[in-house]
């Protein structure tokens, strides 16, 4: 059994494999096939084939249905929507008057002001304050501690300003 452990069974003739191509070649060669390749091509068949290739291509189109993303209608809906509540809102919306100087608020003012946009000086500021105003004023005067006051002055201003100061 050991013997034949390696062994399959098949045995080939002898000179098999030498004498294999002159077999084949005899087996395949020319007076065993046909004369003729037994298929015809119709009699002006490649002159005609665009014509009929196009014409059965341009009767097969039919035109696509075009379904839009948003119809058109539901932006006339939309429109007469908005509409409505835009009047709706100038009619029934009578609270309070909104170009008054009241109802701008203070930092928007100041800002304004700061940025340099109100052309008035000191003069015509207070020509717009009476007295009763300069009394209502709330003005706590703290006193800066020096050490501070000197400590602020050193880091804003330069020091040809400084020089020039003393």
């Amino acid at each position: 059994m050991k013997e034949n452990k390696n062994t399959s069974g098949f045995k080939t003739p002898e000179n098999y494999f030498e004498s294999f191509e002159a077999r084949l070649f005899c087996r395949i060669s020319e007076e065993n096939f046909p004369k003729s390749a037994g298929h015809k091509v119709p009699d002006g068949y490649f002159e005609q084939m665009e014509d009929r290739v196009l014409k059965t291509v341009f009767h097969s189109e039919k035109p696509a249905k075009v379904i839009p993303l948003f119809p058109k209608k539901y932006f006339g809906y939309a429109a007469a929507v908005a509409a409505s509540l835009l009047i709706g809102f100038t009619i029934f919306n009578t609270e309070t008057d909104n170009s008054s100087l009241d109802s701008l608020q203070l930092a928007a003012i100041d800002t304004y002001i700061e940025d340099g946009n109100l052309n008035l000086d000191l003069y015509d500021l207070t020509s717009y304050l009476n007295d009763d105003d300069i009394t209502d004023l709330n003005l706590d005067f703290q006193q800066i501690p020096e050490s501070t006051l000197k400590n602020y002055l050193l880091e804003q201003l330069d020091e040809a300003t400084l020089i020039n100061e003393q």
